[in-house]
């Protein structure tokens, strides 16, 4: 099957590119301009060699080699070498110069048609001083600065090691402290999802050294905590897309960046960090939580360079292994209030949430490079990893009656005219009372990513030709492991809800009919045992080819061209997935045992059941106390199982260099150029027939009924659009620290997988059916980006930028298309003949626009013990307006999901052994849910704010001892619901302190 499908995708590509005049325009274009220089022959020699910190051992990648009388410049690579080409025979005087570090000077000969050999190794005075203790934070930090300086377009670079030692030893703690980057907790307190200058994660890209990340399901965003930042060395957010690279990420697009093992100066290297996350007893934690208080962190990297086939130093290898169990205790309280902004408002909906979880984690990252030759390096990266969870236990408690509107009937009613106010509610004991308490695992959540690239560069003279083909796969195993989930349920009993004295943990009394304490009273709600296992694999091969060649003028001036090609499977599995009734009569018995965090604060004494005590190996212990539903699981056969196809092909041509060779033109750099980019998209799936089975056919026949409401509907959708995305990125250092920028740049975020998918709502009544529209295209992106960069001495740098987005094809649902014709053609097996199809269309217009200020600096200048001092600032204002598809008028607190403010700062102290940090992190207020009929039920999320320290205490050259607390001050996350008063929830993640051991020998 893959063989077949990798053939279809080669002639597909193929065909694309024979078809597409703009395709063949760039390579035409390209041959007239690099093809009357390949004849010129130079009577002239080349310079090469490394640069590197004499204090740490690392090689330098961006460090600038230049040799000024000459105009010629180069930037070091990640091996931190460099080659500069078409040096004229003679001596001439060279300068090495990298931020942080002095500037070096030296003479060198070179020869007519030779190639000189000059290393610069670089150092400064701060290294000398006995007091000042060098740490990687300091060149990782200035690292990051030379990058984004030396950058050709609009980007932000963090190292990984700009913040210290980081508790989790996530990409997520980096990419959340970044400007433009604004991320809400999970409801277990972990940094997952971010949105990107105000775009949703499913709108942006996340690459490896340039190959774009497998994800999870048909789900587009990348989860960044599944992923250790361990195994890379910076992470850039690119926000000026670029020819070269792709164009899918409507707000910017994380590229996490490894480091070469050829980049250090000694023969091997080994890092290692053992810590051991803990709760500890004296602060808050849930009962489970603290019965497991400590869990382990472990990390070891080895590099060791080789000197194999006559050569020296020419083969670089690179080892990670990481082992994470990152456990979490959480409670919550959830309030829903009746549908009106009047006061008061009752609470229908009233819940409580214990959790409990152990998120392991475990990767492997081998990465391999051969220098072949002077002109030639090849590369070999491997990654393998593994997040798994399968001991979360989710217990919830659930008060409710009737909805958010009020029932008519005043003789159902739970709730009554005038005996609620803001504070108390009060429900009679009628049959829509009800009290569920749900238990949900221990659940199973595997994730097995694997991923396998291989590629070379070579240097031919004028032309650099790298080349890159990557394997990726993501497996997630997502059920209920071998137990389930059980809701049980008792109705018909009266309750008051009081929180007059406590909002958060109010009084739960009685109000007639049958006691809410006993367990006696409790059954099993229809199907109520449940045990799903589903599969979700991705398979994603790409491939990349790019030739850049140096015109032979005065001023630096590149062309540089190429082909990337990728295809994706998505494929969902969904075949063993069981539900069961409770049909023994009597009750069951709870667990007594079990004390959750609400009876500690509340001493309610609502029982508690958990579904392993009647679940053995997926399946009830007493089958006949149980009854399943066959054709549940026979139809989820058909439901479950999906697949979906991206093949994606692009092409481009770009230029670069400066406008000249001396004074002002010289300062200007330029980047421009054009991207075409094809989709083409093919997915399979079953969908219901028009006339389904009745329930007494489904329980006399549940294999027959539900193959013959599903498996004679068998659909194949097709799709594909090409598009172009030019862009233009300009840059003039308006003094040797002043750096001006302006861009303008295109991009998209491609549909949501699940719009591609065969999917058919049927709407008996009104003669509807709801369908899915493959031909969608993406959302697009009109990008405007101008900063001003002020780089200070010796590591620091404050940034001002503005940006504009103007984005149009918003997805709009639901739109009625057409009347569907008769007969066999119609598109659905002669069915649906004069109903009215509806699908999604791309729609509307809106604007994001906003401001991004940063400030970082080491303040290696202040006398004495302040000289250890440094900080980092940032700040993100972003509004937005437009229609967004919906046919009316948004603004930023209209938007779901649209976060306008984020901030971050931070500030460490090094001081002979000691160091120490504060990290700050906040999210502005914004808005989750927007409901356009009824304000009162919008749902908002208060400001988030988070505080974490650490301090590290060298015990000697090779040996740190570290203690870091997270949510230094336990701040809840907290929703509320129409207006401020309305607290809708409130979630406790509680307070962790990591202690370890690191460091390198």
């Amino acid at each position: 099957m893959e063989s077949k499908t990798l053939t279809a995708a080669r002639i597909g590509y193929a065909r694309y590119a024979a078809q597409s005049n703009c395709g063949r325009f760039l390579l035409c274009a390209l041959a007239m301009i690099v093809l009357p220089f390949l004849a010129l022959a130079a009577d002239a020699g080349s310079v090469t060699g490394v640069v590197s910190n004499t204090a740490t051992g690392n090689l330098l990648e961006g460090a600038r080699v230049e040799i000024p009388a000459l105009g010629l410049s180069a930037l070091t690579d990640d091996t931190g070498r460099y080659v500069l080409p078409h040096v004229p025979a003679g001596a001439h005087e060279m300068v090495a110069s990298y931020i942080g570090l002095d500037a070096l000077r030296v003479a060198t000969v070179v020869g007519a048609g030779q190639r000189a050999v000059r290393n610069f190794e670089m150092t400064t005075g701060i290294y000398h001083l006995e007091a000042f203790k060098v740490t990687g934070e300091r060149e990782g930090e200035a690292a990051a600065i030379t990058e984004k300086r030396n950058a050709d377009n609009v980007k932000d670079v963090v190292s990984m090691d700009s913040y210290g030692y980081l508790p989790n030893m996530s990409a997520g703690e980096v990419v959340m402290r970044l400007p433009g980057v604004a991320g809400s907790p999970t409801d277990e307190g972990l940094a997952y999802r971010f949105n990107m200058r105000g775009m949703d994660p499913q709108l942006n890209n996340v690459t490896v050294d340039g190959g774009t990340l497998t994800t999870l399901g048909t789900n587009r965003s990348f989860e960044m905590q599944s992923i250790t930042g361990a195994m890379f060395d910076s992470l850039e957010m690119i926000k000026g897309h670029t020819p070269d690279k792709g164009a899918d990420s409507l707000g910017a697009t994380i590229n996490l960046k490894s480091r070469s093992p050829l980049s250090m100066r000694e023969k091997r290297r080994t890092t290692y960090s053992f810590s051991t996350r803990w709760a500890p007893p004296f602060f808050e934690q849930t009962p489970l939580r603290s019965q497991h208080r400590a869990h382990p962190i472990v990390n070891v990297t080895h590099q060791e360079v080789f000197d194999v086939f006559g050569g020296g130093r020419n083969l670089g290898v690179s080892l990670n292994l990481f082992y994470s169990e990152n456990a979490v205790g959480g409670w919550s309280a959830l309030y829903d209030y009746q549908n009106t902004v009047d006061s008061p408002a009752y609470v229908w909906d009233y819940r409580t949430w214990d959790n409990t979880n152990n998120r392991k984690q475990m990767s492997l990252n081998l990465k391999a490079d051969y220098r072949w030759s002077a002109n030639t390096k090849l590369t070999l990266n491997v990654v393998g990893n593994d997040n798994f969870e399968r001991q979360r236990r989710r217990i919830q408690v659930r008060a409710f009656t009737g909805n958010a509107t009020p029932s008519t009937n005043a003789n159902t009613r739970g709730i009554v005219p005038g005996t609620y106010t803001d504070k108390i509610t009060v429900v009679r004991p009628v049959a829509a009372a009800n009290i569920d308490v749900l238990m949900d695992g221990p659940l199973n959540y595997y994730v097995r990513m694997r991923r396998f690239d291989v590629g070379a560069e070579h240097e031919f003279g004028n032309f650099q030709i790298d080349y890159v083909a990557g394997l990726g796969t993501t497996h997630l195993n997502n059920g209920q492991g071998t137990a389930g989930q059980l809701t049980m349920r008792l109705s018909g009993a009266g309750w008051i809800l009081d929180r007059t004295e406590s909002e958060l943990y109010p009084k739960f009394l009685p109000n007639g009919g049958p006691d809410f304490n006993n367990p006696d009273n409790y059954r099993p709600t229809t199907n109520g045992l449940t045990n799903t296992n589903n599969q979700n694999d991705q398979f994603l091969k790409q491939l990349r080819f790019n030739v850049r060649y140096q015109l032979p003028f005065t001023a630096p001036t590149y062309v540089k061209t190429g082909f990337h090609w990728r295809e994706k499977d998505t494929e969902v599995w969904g075949k063993d997935n069981h539900r069961w009734s409770y049909i023994g009569g009597g009750p069951l018995p709870s667990d007594e045992n079990y004390v959750s965090y609400d009876r500690i604060q509340t001493g309610r004494a609502i029982p508690i059941w958990q579904s392993h005590m009647f679940m053995n190996k997926r399946r009830p212990r007493d089958p006949s106390a149980w009854r399943e539903d066959l054709y549940y699981h026979e139809s989820q056969k058909f439901i479950g199982t999906r697949a979906v196809t991206e093949t994606i092909p692009a092409v481009y041509l770009m230029a670069q260099g400066r406008l000249g060779a001396e004074g002002w033109l010289a300062r200007t750099g330029y980047l421009g150029g054009v991207r075409i980019e094809g989709t083409e998209t093919n997915s399979w799936g079953w969908v219901r027939g028009r006339v389904p089975s009745t329930a007494a056919q489904q329980q006399a026949d549940p294999y027959g009924t539900a193959a013959s409401d599903y498996a004679n509907n068998y659909r194949e959708l097709h799709g594909k659009y090409r598009k172009s995305f030019p862009s233009l990125h300009l840059s003039h250092d308006v003094t040797p620290n002043l750096k001006a920028r302006a861009s303008w740049s295109t991009s998209f975020g491609r549909p949501d997988p699940d719009e591609l998918l065969p999917n058919e709502t049927i709407d008996e009544a009104n003669d509807r059916l709801t369908i899915n529209n493959p031909a969608l295209r993406p959302q697009t992106a009109t990008n405007w980006d101008a900063t001003l960069e002020y780089y200070f001495e010796p590591v620091g740098a404050l940034t001002v930028g503005w940006f504009h987005k103007t984005i149009e094809d918003f997805i709009l649902r639901n739109q009625e298309v057409r009347t569907i014709g008769s007969g066999p053609d119609n598109g659905f097996n002669g069915e649906y003949d004069g109903w009215t199809e509806r699908t999604s269309l791309n729609a509307g217009t809106a604007i994001a626009q906003g401001w991004e200020f940063s400030y970082s600096q080491q303040f290696t200048f202040l006398p004495g013990i302040l000289k250890g001092l440094s900080s980092s600032f940032n700040y993100t204002r972003i509004v937005t307006h437009g229609d967004y598809g919906g046919g009316r008028y948004l603004t930023s607190r209209e938007v779901a999901g649209f976060i306008p403010h984020a901030m971050n700062a931070s500030l460490s102290w090094r001081y002979r052994k000691f160091s120490t940090r504060i990290l700050y992190n906040r999210t502005g207020e914004h808005i989750t849910t927007f409901n356009a009929a009824s304000p009162a039920l919008n749902l908002y999320r208060y400001a988030y704010q988070s505080v974490n320290a650490g301090v590290t205490y060298q015990l000697r050259p090779a040996v740190n001892l570290t203690a870091d607390v997270a949510n230094l001050f336990n701040q809840p996350q907290r929703f509320y619901r129409g207006s401020k008063e309305r607290l809708q929830r409130h979630i406790v993640n509680f307070v962790t302190l990591t202690l370890g051991v690191n460091g390198r020998f």
